[in-house]
């Protein structure tokens, strides 16, 4: 792939890469370095996320009263406040819950990159996209397998090390781009 004259959108993309990169690089330190915190940072941000969905779904509902699936809005409204409203108050079973669908998530995303690495081109370093989907894939399993007492920590070291694996692989391809496109 012959990028050397390219100006598009490719060329203005390669900084933004490598920034992505280092912004993924030092928050997967961070969660490293304090892996509890972030997998509490993920719980809130998740039942933030719920309780606002929550309040969007009832408050389409309450426009809505002669519509069909009003009742339907209303019972997945009220669940999302209440799980939301939960993973507030109890951070802790918040954490366990979010264990088994974020290792679920890695283990989607993994295929995801899998799949990419093997469709890039020759001369695109799809070795880096590579080790990330195999990383992903380690760590979803791992994740899924982690026992129940020690999942807070093993979950916000896992998002560490896969924001680490993502930052290298953003960085690697905006510092090929770079090299390739001056």
């Amino acid at each position: 792939m012959d990028l050397a004259h390219h100006d598009g959108p490719i060329s203005h993309l390669k900084s933004k890469l490598v920034w992505l990169g280092i912004a993924l690089t030092i928050l997967g330190i961070l969660a490293i370095a304090t892996p509890w915190a972030a997998a509490t940072f993920v719980d809130f941000m998740v039942a933030g996320s719920l309780l606002a969905a929550g309040i969007t779904q009832l408050g389409a509902a309450a426009s809505t009263f002669t519509w069909r699936g009003f009742w339907l809005t209303v019972i997945c409204g009220a669940l999302s406040l209440v799980a939301g409203t939960a993973m507030l108050a109890i951070p802790a079973e918040g954490v366990h819950a979010m264990t088994t669908f974020i290792g679920l998530v890695l283990l989607f995303q993994a295929a995801a990159k899998l799949t990419a690495a093997f469709s890039l081109p020759r001369d695109f370093p799809w070795g880096w996209v590579l080790a990330d989907g195999l990383i992903s894939a380690l760590l979803g399993g791992m994740l899924l397998m982690s026992p129940t007492q020690q999942s807070g920590v093993f979950l916000g070291t896992l998002i560490g090390i896969n924001l680490l694996a993502s930052g290298a692989a953003f960085l690697g391809s905006g510092l090929w781009l770079k090299e390739r496109l001056g």
